[in-house]
């Protein structure tokens, strides 16, 4: 009995581990990954019915971060044999998938750079060992962010030609991101992109700083310090923003001002009450991971505030 036991034990414990080899785990590395994204997606096909484009970015994308999570943990263990084919297999699936997206929408090559730059940085940093550093991360949520620009986009084109003009500040989206010439379908950075970057960068940006501060190293009074400041200027920027046309968009932001502002605040109180509490009493790192997804909930919900003041 005891054998059968220790048997059963043993094939759970050989299942969990070749699922972490090949899944990423950390349920708010997917919402920090996948909500900018979806945020534009949604935006974008506000004005019209969804487009396979939009979704098959969104798909698309879901690849880049596995192959990115993929690609930071082999380069990070030496390039350790175990966790190679999970890479192999992830970029394989990425150019089945993306190859002929890119054939049909040459124009998103304009923006491979940009995104190749961020994502070699991050492998740089872990080649080197310092993937969890703040240049490191900041990194990733910066391409995490500009993603908003490329879903809202293409979902764009459900919207039909003549709808593209003048829609949340981007005129002509819908026509110039379609088949043609390669500059004729380049995707821009529209009103509606910028200010989701915008929004995004600075809500998942703060995210990180909180979680510094929870970290079992603590991270001292400094890194509390600049974790309070950055959130405590979200609160003004939302707040003032808008009146002085410095907001996420200023059209935009005075619009979706009450959701933001409303995010700016939840994301403060938490960037204050935990590191407080978990100095009078240990915090468990579910509890912080628990609060870090809700967190992120909490600022898509707000991105959706601009969506609908755009609407």
């Amino acid at each position: 009995m005891s054998s059968t036991r220790s048997s059963r034990r043993g094939m759970r414990a050989t299942v969990r581990s070749t699922v972490r080899r090949w899944v990423p785990d950390h349920p708010v590395a997917w919402v920090t990954a996948t909500a900018p994204a979806l945020a534009g997606l949604v935006a974008g096909t506000e004005y019209g019915r969804p487009t396979v484009a939009a979704f098959w970015l969104l798909a698309c994308w879901v690849l880049c971060y596995c192959v990115q999570f993929t690609v930071v943990r082999w380069l990070r263990s030496g390039f350790a044999r175990r966790y190679r084919n999970p890479v192999l297999v992830y970029c394989a699936a990425l150019a089945a998938v993306g190859v002929p997206f890119v054939v049909l929408h040459p124009g998103v090559l304009a923006w491979a750079p940009a995104f190749a730059a961020l994502i070699a940085a991050s492998f740089v940093a872990a080649y080197r060992r310092r993937d969890r550093s703040l240049w490191a991360k900041g990194m990733v949520v910066a391409a995490s962010s500009l993603m908003p620009s490329l879903t809202y986009a293409y979902g764009m084109l459900g919207s039909g030609a003549g709808a593209g003009a003048g829609i949340g500040g981007i005129a002509g989206a819908a026509s110039a991101v379609s088949l043609g010439d390669w500059t004729s379908s380049i995707p821009p950075m529209s009103d509606m992109g910028m200010a989701l970057f915008r929004y995004f960068f600075v809500t998942q940006f703060g995210s990180v700083l909180f979680a510094g501060t929870m970290s079992g190293s603590g991270g001292g009074r400094r890194r509390l310090a600049v974790s309070w400041a950055w959130h405590a200027a979200f609160v003004v920027w939302s707040v003032l923003g808008p009146l002085l046309g410095l907001g996420p968009d200023s059209s935009l932001g005075s619009q979706a001002g009450p959701w933001i502002v409303a995010v700016a605040l939840l994301l403060l109180a938490r960037a204050v009450v935990l590191p407080l509490l978990g100095r009078l009493r240990p915090i468990r790192p579910l509890v912080t991971g628990a609060v870090e997804g809700v967190s992120g909930l909490v600022s898509f919900a707000g991105s959706m505030g601009l969506v609908l003041a755009s609407a």
